[in-house]
């Protein structure tokens, strides 16, 4: 079942951190529930890119979540959290 939420993010940047932006379509690895990765795909709502040290508001799909409004979470490309979330919408 697919789940959509309007989230807020924020890109970490720093040493060891994302270099580049990322542009519609990222799909990166979240950690909605305890031990146990989901995917899901970012569409940025108010810009075309989305660069490190940036913060702003996200929408996020997901396959299969479960989460509700004050979800918190990490996302990922490897084994380091490359920022952090909170779900301040469910969509549908």
């Amino acid at each position: 079942m697919m789940i959509r939420v309007k989230a807020k993010i924020k890109l970490y940047s720093g040493d060891g951190k994302r270099k580049t932006p990322f542009s519609n379509g990222y799909r990166p690895l979240f950690d909605l529930m305890k031990d146990t990765k989901v995917s899901g795909m970012i569409t940025l709502l108010d810009r075309n890119e989305f660069q490190p040290g940036e913060e702003g508001v996200v929408e996020i799909k997901f396959l299969e979540a479960n989460c509700t409004e004050g979800t918190t979470f990490h996302f990922y490309e490897s084994k380091d959290p490359l920022g952090e979330g909170t779900v301040i919408d469910i969509l549908d």
